[in-house]
């Protein structure tokens, strides 16, 4: 029997090569639809060059054979200063959605998994779940044209009767660019960490590791409408670099508290995660995922 051919869209990303490795692993014959064509993956992974800017025979062309496509591909408006970059959150995040869905139907691909955001749910809400209300209070630009993304792909597919589904992904850390991330290789390297707004800031944290198996759970089962990808609790940043200090037993002068003279962002709600769990999704315990981290920054120290 012939393997089913799953694309993924920014596969050469923190997120995306890992998806890639696993949806290998798992039997897929997997094409890496990615910016970078020198960024190589093991096994026989299938690179084909793509960008969200492509024209839609163009990307058609790059889907030829595919069955499932996971679209990870989007751009922040931190990778792009100025009114540049908030311009390509629409043009890139919303318009290159709606080219690429224009190009599944050319190519007859009947399935679609998308990566959203779930920061896009009310910061005043103690939980969020798939139901509740939008309306983030920062970040709006991106997660507004993250928003406009999904409604955009839920419309075509339903039009264009192509299984979908799209899965909310709370805050991720773990894969090296993260701000978790950062600032474990900064009180590794002995930097003192400056936590603003009065420790205000909090979100629902989640293993860049843990997404990547729960985007393997879609495909693999065939997820059908919205589910939060999450690990269902919210912590404040300052816990969690208390934590980190802790792991890499740093002085007691490492974390410094800076007032902002500005109102707190406090982040983000919770988000409950029991609709992908009751599929068998399992995020791991947020100390070990910091754990893992603490040993990541302390190794890249040690390195001559």
């Amino acid at each position: 029997m012939t393997a089913q051919k799953v694309a993924v869209t920014g596969a050469s990303g923190a997120m995306g090569s890992r998806l890639v490795g696993l949806l290998e692993d798992g039997g897929f014959d997997v094409v890496a639809l990615q910016r970078d064509s020198s960024f190589t993956h093991t096994g026989k992974v299938t690179v084909r060059p793509f960008q969200l800017t492509d024209t839609v025979d163009r990307i058609a062309q790059q889907l030829e054979g595919v069955d499932q496509l996971v679209h990870l591909a989007a751009i922040s408006s931190s990778k792009v200063a100025g009114a540049e970059g908030d311009s390509s959150l629409w043009t890139t995040n919303v318009l290159g959605t709606q080219r690429l869905i224009d190009a599944m139907v050319m190519a007859n691909i009947k399935r679609f998994v998308l990566a959203g955001a779930a920061n896009v749910y009310r910061t005043d809400l103690i939980e969020a779940f798939e139901d509740s209300a939008f309306g983030p209070q920062s970040r709006i630009l991106y997660l507004a044209s993250k928003a406009a993304q999904e409604w955009l792909a839920a419309s075509m597919c339903q039009e264009n009767e192509i299984d979908h589904a799209i899965l909310r992904i709370s805050s991720v850390i773990g894969d090296g660019q993260s701000i978790v991330d950062k600032l474990a290789r900064d009180l590794a390297r002995g930097n003192p960490v400056k936590i603003h707004d009065g420790a205000a800031f909090g979100a629902d944290f989640i293993d860049c590791e843990d997404v990547c198996l729960g985007l393997l759970l879609a495909v693999e089962t065939r997820l059908n409408g919205v589910y939060n990808l999450s690990s269902g609790k919210r912590t404040e940043l300052i816990d969690i670099v208390m934590k980190l200090a802790d792991f890499l037993n740093c002085p007691p002068d490492a974390i410094q508290m800076v007032h902002a003279n500005r109102p707190p962002d406090i982040g983000f709600p919770a988000i409950n995660s029991d609709r992908l769990q009751n599929f068998g999704f399992m995020p791991k315990p947020l100390a070990d995922v910091l754990q893992r981290i603490a040993q990541k920054a302390r190794s890249h120290e040690v390195v001559p």
